[in-house]
């Protein structure tokens, strides 16, 4: 059985920008995004600090920042944000694939 906490990812249609999330109770929960076509210095959100020793490119969300916050984070991104959206909804309407929590 599918756990509902499990790692999930999502990427644009041209697979540049991927991001990384899970699903917690009802809320996709953002970890990181991978822009994998860019090589700036890995750094933290929403505090900006640098990250050394994870891959140039990405940025690792605060914990528990949630669709809406990672949207206003990063706003230009809206077509990460649009298929991650779609995703989430997703993943909300395959039952099965999440277990009652008292369950888990």
């Amino acid at each position: 059985m599918m756990r509902r906490d499990r790692l999930r990812t999502t990427q644009t249609q041209d697979g540049c920008k991927v991001a990384v999330w899970r699903l917690v109770e009802c809320s996709a929960r953002v970890l990181r995004v991978e822009f994998t076509s860019e090589s700036f210095a890995a750094y933290c959100l929403p505090s900006r600090a640098p990250l050394t020793g994870v891959q140039h490119g990405t940025v690792v969300f605060d914990p528990y920042t949630d669709l809406a916050a990672a949207r206003d984070l990063l706003p230009k991104h809206g077509d990460l944000w649009d298929a991650l959206r779609d995703d989430y909804w997703a993943a909300l309407m395959n039952c099965k694939d999440l277990p009652n929590p008292l369950e888990a």
